[in-house]
């Protein structure tokens, strides 16, 4: 079972799993975060069994970038040198953090090796559009709704010379960049465990107005419409 479905929110922000104080936003959801939002849907309060999932993600809006500072409580900070970090005898400290501003996303879960009770729960709230728990982009301020658009039970193997692939890809794919297209590319995780430690990072080329990444000599998904290569 291979899920095609849409989330958007006025806001999102994807912190680097490092460090809870990290600045700086992904620009698009990794796939932890994605296992997160899928078990929300779900009422599951774990999700590690999703590491078995493979996903694709594609961008359908990106309207800009904002910065925003929150308070740090010291009590809530025991651990930092006081000395190291000025402002924290006043008990609060100000940290900033980018905010990604009117998103939309397509995403593509492929869920054949998950539970089969998963599978079913996960589907039977999209088809119903409802959430379990509040969905949301990375912090829990920036609320997400979300469609499901299709539910495809087999996708089709396609072996190209050379073809758009309409979502992310890896690094390591042989691509060609192309005037007029805006790239980044990100280092993220792939899995958690239960104690919440992030592994697996893998490396990403992105295009950030969701237009195709043009590849050579590479294997790609056909879901639907979309040509994809899974994470």
């Amino acid at each position: 079972m291979i899920v095609e479905w849409l989330v958007e929110a006025d806001h999102a922000h994807f912190s680097h799993p490092a460090t809870i104080y990290s600045s700086l936003t992904y620009p698009v959801p990794p796939k932890t975060a994605v296992m997160g939002m899928l078990a929300a849907l779900a009422g599951r309060s774990g999700y590690t069994e999703l590491n078995r999932m493979r996903y694709a993600v594609r961008i359908e809006k990106l309207e800009g970038k904002r910065r925003f500072s929150f308070n740090g409580i010291k009590e809530a900070l025991r651990e930092l040198d006081p000395k190291k970090t000025p402002g924290f005898h006043k008990g609060r400290k100000q940290f900033y953090r980018e905010l990604l501003v009117g998103v939309r996303y397509r995403l593509f879960c492929d869920l054949r090796q998950v539970d089969e009770r998963m599978r079913e729960e996960i589907a039977s709230a999209m088809r119903a559009h409802k959430a379990y728990y509040p969905l949301y982009l990375g912090i829990n301020f920036c609320l997400a709704d979300y469609r499901l658009c299709a539910i495809h039970e087999r996708s089709s193997t396609q072996q190209n010379d050379e073809a758009p692939v309409d979502t992310m890809v890896p690094l390591d794919t042989d691509f060609i960049l192309e005037e007029g297209k805006r790239y980044t590319d990100v280092r993220m995780p792939t899995t958690v465990d239960e104690k919440r430690n992030f592994g697996g990072f893998r490396d990403y080329l992105i295009e950030l107005e969701g237009k195709p990444i043009l590849c050579r000599n590479v294997e790609t998904q056909k879901v639907g419409e979309y040509s994809v290569i899974w994470s």
